[in-house]
């Protein structure tokens, strides 16, 4: 068992929590002193945690952060004094524009009222500041949204990033602009672009119309190809999970192994 820091559901607060294996499960518990005890499932897979457990670091924190508030965790946004690692991969919403309207978007899109977006210097200070980390700066940045491909300055955006010393740069995209311009894969691509993160959540169209609004799959299919032929040539296939959805088509199902290799 180990302790750690954790916060209550209710309130908030920040309170003491413990870690420790049940039953072939790794389970956080703790307790608030308004709000009772709480238990959650911090690892599914015991003996994975333990593997990871092995390479676990407790680090220094960023020594220059930028966080002013008055506010702790957490309550107050950003990294600060308390924070004992730095930033592994940077996320920068380039835009809260979309060209699609999911049901399930998770930046609630579209529906905002206003929009959100960032000057190309307001995001060349963002990446700046991350280089600028010390004493480790972060090497590795995802741009996001909304849908980052929205914004017809993008690719200057990561040439930019790969200018300021970026190893790692790769964007989050629903796959549309991806899927309608191979053109537009191959700007990506001479931008220095890395990896597409790209939204997908199931091998047949069902899912898609309960998680998207529509039949999405072919549009999906489609991205891939381009980015097979045209860059980047590295994709991440990312699922929205949804019980009863798309869940029987996760890990080595049978209703999985046969139909993958069809994409």
């Amino acid at each position: 068992m180990r302790l750690t820091k954790s916060i209550c559901p209710e309130c908030k607060r920040v309170i003491e929590a413990s870690i420790f294996e049940e039953n072939g499960k790794i389970i956080m518990g703790k307790k608030c002193p308004d709000h009772g005890s709480f238990r959650d499932v911090y690892w599914s897979d015991a003996e994975l945690y333990w593997k990871f457990e092995k390479y676990s670091y407790t680090g220094t924190g960023v020594s220059n952060f930028k966080s002013s508030g008055s506010l702790n965790c957490p309550f107050g946004c950003g990294i600060c004094q308390h924070h004992e690692s730095g930033t592994l991969l940077a996320n920068i919403d380039v835009t809260n524009r979309c060209n699609l309207k999911c049901p399930v978007c998770f930046a609630n899109a579209k529906v905002k009222g206003f929009v959100f977006e960032p000057s190309f210097e307001e995001i060349r200070k963002m990446m700046e500041t991350l280089r600028n980390e010390k004493p480790v700066p972060c090497s590795a940045i995802q741009f996001s949204g909304g849908e980052p491909t929205v914004r017809d300055d993008l690719p200057e955006i990561i040439e930019l990033a790969q200018e300021l010393g970026f190893a790692h740069i790769q964007l989050a995209s629903n796959g549309v602009r991806l899927a309608n311009s191979p053109e537009y894969c191959k700007r990506l691509k001479d931008a220095t672009l890395r990896t597409v993160y790209l939204a997908f959540d199931g091998i047949t169209p069902e899912p898609y119309f309960e998680t998207r609004g529509f039949n999405a799959l072919s549009l999906k299919k489609k991205a891939i190809e381009n980015c097979r032929r045209c860059g980047p040539e590295s994709i991440v296939l990312v699922p929205t999970l949804a019980k009863g959805v798309n869940d029987s088509q996760i890990g080595g199902s049978s209703v999985m192994q046969p139909k993958i290799l069809t994409l």
